[in-house]
């Protein structure tokens, strides 16, 4: 029996279905390719990486195919003398992926790349509603769920359960622990099941316990609430990033990451408003307090965008479960990432290949990035709830009033994260940005941890403390960008660096933001200051080594690298046969 097309399903292409071991997808037109025959792309085509168009243009086609003694072979699109390199190409990013005439076409101004077709860029906005919309609005009702907490706090919760001491912090690295622990299966999970559903079960899952919340009468009660919150939510930050990657090119990411980014702090936001709101309005309706109105109401919204979510989430190009895209936007798609030298495999030896996990733990990526990462997990203050705990230190603000108030910071986070995350994109420099982050919440943290400082500071302090999360939208598909080229070692690489610094956060949150000390924590700011510092000298650290690999790896992307000054071209190509092809 047919599946409706209104139900999302897996969706195969008619060339998926023909039993044909041939090569993997090489253009629009392209058939019999069977979907086991994903796993075993053409030889040259994987050796040729370079970010191409879906429409073949003259910059795309070869010069010369060039094979060496393993009788590899290499389509080469650029003979480059390093002679003639000027010193600012050691910022840019792209400098041995794409030969000049490729990146002659991005402009900072231009929104789609030169001479993009009519069909790709349809396909791009069709993504943009159906990925980075729903996206947003996922982050921003997980971040509702999830930070009202510290708004409920300073709204009576405090009072109504009795809570006292650490409980709040407590509290905190509860929801965190059942988070970390969850992520784990999808270390298995992620590469094999349908990504749609999965989101929709998890959503469902954390709607029920966030709106149960409101039922909650001991601080007991309250903490085993927000730990099956926590561990409904896991799924929900490592599958949309994988999505982002599977569909968007590197230089596209950033920007649809900047728009899935600002619904967390969109809910940040939004939390403060609708507990001041509902605490103005619903305070004492049907006896409940505003802050039980609060979790009634976050969850309820989640649940109606948990069923959004099983219809928008795409799946990947090569496992697709879409029922907005046609066949053709699907080639599109595939062609497009193919080009950018993504895995095409379906996952066929799952996550368990241990052949898979050796290569992930054989780069310096993993280890180098995971302890980037751990820095990078704890260098923001605003989760301790520092801010609206100052409020109220101050003794002049009235309950709606802080929670008015704690808008501020997060919004002032969305127009940090479109300068991060934009200027990524446009310039395609995305260390710099991060990096330029990260200088930006020292600033802030320093100031705060100093805290004998105008209260004018204090205020410049606690505005700057979303400059940390800002840059996550470029630094987490960047990780994904380093891996692309087999998605198995991708998911295995992506959740080791993930989960070891979500695990951080736990125990390094639990010893520097302890209730207690508020709202000084002196440990807490400085943990901050120190952190973010550290971050941005191994991401230099990081960067050397990125450009040694992408040297490395410049064969294969079409650019052969030679230097006039030690060698001519000539007796750079003596150890390979070379045919040179003439342009269409």
């Amino acid at each position: 029996m047919a599946i409706p097309w209104f139900i999302p399903h897996r969706r195969y292409l008619p060339e998926d279905l023909v039993a044909a071991g041939t090569t993997g997808i090489k253009d629009n037109t392209a058939s019999a390719d069977s979907a086991e025959s994903l796993d075993k792309p053409d030889p040259v085509q994987v050796k040729t990486t370079g970010i191409g168009l879906f429409d073949s243009t003259e910059e795309d086609q070869p010069i010369a195919i060039i094979q060496d003694k393993y009788s590899e072979s290499y389509k080469i699109k650029e003979f480059r003398d390093e002679a003639k390199r000027p010193w600012t190409k050691f910022f840019d990013e792209f400098e041995y992926r794409e030969s000049k005439e490729e990146s002659s076409r991005y402009d900072w101004w231009r929104w789609f790349r030169k001479g993009t077709s009519k069909e790709e860029k349809t396909l791009l906005i069709k993504l943009d509603v159906i990925i980075a919309f729903y996206s947003f609005l996922g982050y921003w009702i997980k971040f509702i769920d999830s930070s009202n907490l510290n708004n409920a706090y300073v709204s009576n919760m405090k009072e109504d359960l009795n809570m006292g001491g650490n409980d709040l912090i407590n509290t905190q690295v509860i929801f965190s622990t059942g988070n970390v622990i969850f992520e784990l299966p999808w270390m298995f999970l992620l590469p094999k099941v349908p990504l749609n559903y999965a989101l929709f079960i998890s959503e469902l899952g954390w709607s029920i316990f966030t709106l149960t919340t409101y039922k909650a009468e001991s601080v007991a009660g309250l903490q085993a609430m927000r730990f099956f919150v926590g561990s409904f939510e896991a799924a929900y930050f490592p599958i949309i990033h994988y999505i982002l990657a599977s569909w968007y090119l590197p230089s596209e990411v950033s920007r649809r990451g900047a728009v899935f980014y600002m619904g967390q702090f969109l809910g940040v936001l939004t939390s403060g408003l609708l507990q001041g709101a509902v605490f103005s309005n619903l305070n004492g309706r049907d006896g409940l307090a505003g802050w039980r109105w609060m979790f009634i109401i976050d969850g309820s919204i989640s649940f109606a965008i948990a069923f959004l979510g099983l219809f928008c989430v795409p799946g990947t190009p090569f496992s697709c479960h879409s029922i907005f895209l046609s066949d053709d936007e699907i080639r599109i798609a595939r062609n497009r990432m193919v080009a950018n030298g993504t895995d095409p495999s379906l996952h066929s030896k799952g996550i368990f290949n241990k052949s898979k996990w050796k290569e992930a733990f054989s780069s310096w990526h993993v280890y180098l990035l995971s302890a980037i990462n751990l820095l990078g997990f704890n260098t923001n203050s605003s989760s301790s709830g520092s801010f609206v705990l100052w409020l109220k230190s101050l003794n002049k603000y009235s309950i709606p009033k802080i929670n008015n108030l704690s808008k501020l910071p997060p919004a002032l986070g969305i127009v940090y994260i479109l300068i991060i995350c934009v200027g990524a994109d446009i310039t395609r420099k995305r260390f710099v940005f991060i990096i330029l982050s990260f200088i930006m919440n020292f600033l802030g943290n320093f100031i705060l941890a100093l805290w004998n400082v105008p209260t004018a500071a204090k205020w410049f302090g606690f505005c700057s403390t979303y400059w940390s999360w800002s840059q996550s939208s470029v630094f987490n598909p960047m990780i994904s960008d380093f891996f692309r080229q087999d998605n198995e070692v991708r998911a295995v690489a992506w959740m080791v660096i993930y989960i070891f610094g979500l695990q951080s956060s736990v125990w390094i949150s639990r010893l520097v933001w302890p209730t207690v000390e508020s709202p000084r924590f002196p440990k807490g700011f400085s943990t901050c200051a120190a952190f973010s510092l550290g971050f941005d000298l191994l991401l230099v650290f990081a960067y050397f080594l990125f450009k040694r690999d992408e040297k490395r790896a410049a064969t294969k992307n079409g650019v052969f690298v030679y230097n006039s000054k030690t060698e001519k071209l000539e007796d750079a190509l003596k150890e390979y046969q070379v045919t040179y092809l003439e342009r269409e």
